[in-house]
């Protein structure tokens, strides 16, 4: 017998984990999770956190903490070369995006992202990232679990027993709960114990040392920050990072095999290459980690075996390029959170958590794409299909308008985000955004009470909220005449019905006589269950 029972067992507590969790609590759903290590994130790792993970976190009502805790390196900007940091002329040297274009082509990129999007991205170390989201969890009733390692765990069609151990004190305890996602990272047990296959290539043979250093360079970079900074001394080749643009740095640079194995230079070693990548041969320097690394990318052939979901780098590894996998797992754990509670609190079917494994594999795999192609072939098309995210799945019904997706704009296709519309709602203004990311919500133009009496009988009918919006001059979410149709194409009496993660499940454009027989077939095709017994 268990020793503690739990709906959900989340293992991990990088941000995928502690991402499922916030929003699983925002769900309330009583989850625990466990994490093997004493705390957050000991590597310091600079992560930049998308429009979409923004919008995720603002979600949450965590947006400005995060933005705080990105504050250090909000005036990093592109790429550099030079020889060493010390020799080079700062106010001078060429600045280029990291994907190699000029810098304009990234600002017109974020142009375009303002005008879809509430939340701008921005540039977080991923140290500084963790803890916000853990005390958020903690303070909002988290069983959070550190030093508590999984050993293992079973599973039937009742439900997963896990085997926990206390690092501290050795103590074992067997925890029941409904489901499992492992959010344990690029080793995770889980991935082995369920013998899960994976797609897996090395896209390069060079293994790479991150070396993790304390030394006070502000002053040669102060007004001239940088995201990376490519050393090209033959001395000491590599990439130089920013932790907090002040005295905490990551160096970047190729490591060499000694009898087939990686060889790891000593602290003192890394300090000279440290001063000679900088150019400054006293420089006070002091070593805080050596992590060895080679570039490969993995992909799960599944991502659900049973009751357990693999979740972030246990599901996939992307290329560590601006934090992409980062981005991923965050949203990884958003989409699964709201289906997981979906079920648990019983108005949709399990076929629903199927979906989850159907829409994030897809794109993780578009994700690895983006990173393998070169930068000319990329598009507006297919960036911000990468940034936001597009799903297909029976937990999106298709347009039925005979029209062929376009990811040029979000306009409230089946499958897309939300349109982002500024709206004044009760007094305030806000995003569209802003009220489509905690149950299914029903948007609709200045023609649509049909579609908010429909909704109403629908709410009672499954056991949900379903709260409908008009979005006009004279709606509920007040906004010009022509707002609605030009966010979202419809007519004023069309509909969209956004899903908790703010995805477009359904787009309406011609009702039926009937809205509310219709609205009831749209939420049952959902995988959605009616709670009303006859």
């Amino acid at each position: 017998m268990a020793d503690v029972s739990v709906p959900v067992l989340i293992v991990g507590a990088g941000p995928t984990g502690l991402s499922t969790a916030l929003f699983l609590a925002q769900q309330q759903i009583t989850y625990m999770l466990i994490e093997q290590h004493p705390g957050t994130a000991i590597h310091p790792r600079p992560v930049g956190l998308g429009a979409r993970t923004m919008e995720i976190f603002r979600a949450l009502g965590l947006e400005e903490s995060v933005r705080k805790a990105a504050e250090p390196l909000s005036r990093s900007r592109g790429e550099i070369f030079v020889e060493t940091l010390a020799s080079a002329n700062m106010a001078q040297v060429k600045r280029l995006n990291l994907d190699g274009k000029d810098l304009e082509t990234f600002d017109q990129m974020k142009e375009v992202e303002k005008a879809i999007s509430p939340a701008a991205g921005c540039l977080c170390n991923q140290a500084a990232l963790e803890p916000v989201l853990f005390e958020a969890a903690r303070e909002r009733g988290g069983d959070l679990r550190l030093q508590t390692e999984l050993l293992s765990f079973e599973q039937d069609e009742t439900g997963v027993t896990a085997l926990v151990v206390d690092r501290k004190t050795g103590v074992q305890q067997r925890i029941s709960a409904d489901y499992l996602v492992a959010a344990d990272g690029a080793h995770s047990l889980a991935l082995h114990t369920l013998a899960i296959p994976t797609k897996s290539f090395t896209l390069s043979k060079l293994h790479t040392l991150a070396i993790d250093f304390r030394a006070d360079l502000s002053e040669l970079v102060r007004g001239h920050e940088f995201i990376l900074c490519t050393i090209e001394t033959p001395e000491a080749q590599g990439l130089l990072m920013a932790v907090n643009n002040s005295d905490r740095w990551l160096f970047q640079m190729p490591g060499y095999l000694e009898n087939g194995e990686l060889k790891v230079p000593s602290p003192k070693r890394c300090q000279e290459l440290v001063r000679k990548a900088i150019g400054i041969p006293d420089l006070a320097v002091e070593i805080m980690g050596i992590l060895p690394w080679k570039p490969q990318e993995r992909l799960a052939e599944c991502y659900q075996v049973g009751r357990v979901f693999l979740a972030g780098d246990a599901a996939h590894i992307i290329l560590p390029t601006g934090g992409v996998g980062a981005n991923l797992g965050i949203q990884d754990g958003q989409n699964l959170a709201w289906k997981l509670a979906a079920v648990l609190k019983g108005y949709a079917d399990s076929t629903l958590l199927s979906t989850y494994e159907t829409e994030r594999r897809h794109v993780a795999g578009f994700a690895a794409e983006q990173e393998e192609i070169t930068d000319r072939e990329k598009t507006t098309d297919n960036e911000l299909q990468a940034r936001f995210g597009f799903y297909a799945s029976s937990a999106v019904l298709s347009d039925g308008e005979g029209i062929t997706q376009d990811y040029t704009e979000l306009k409230g296709q089946s499958g897309s985000r939300v349109p982002h519309l500024w709206v004044e709602y009760q007094g305030r203004c806000i995003s569209t955004l802003d009220i489509t990311s905690r149950h299914f919500v029903l948007l609709t133009g200045s023609e649509g009470r049909g579609w908010q009496q429909a909704a109403q009988g629908c709410a009672a009918h499954f056991g949900i909220e379903l709260p409908a919006y008009r979005v006009g001059s004279e709606g509920e979410l007040l906004a010009s005449k022509e707002s609605w149709q030009q966010a979202t194409g419809l007519p004023d009496h069309g509909m969209l019905l956004v899903r908790p993660d703010g995805f477009v499940a359904a787009r309406v454009s011609a009702p039926d006589e009937d809205k509310g027989r219709q609205l009831m077939g749209i939420l049952s095709a959902l995988h959605l269950c009616s709670r009303v017994h006859t």
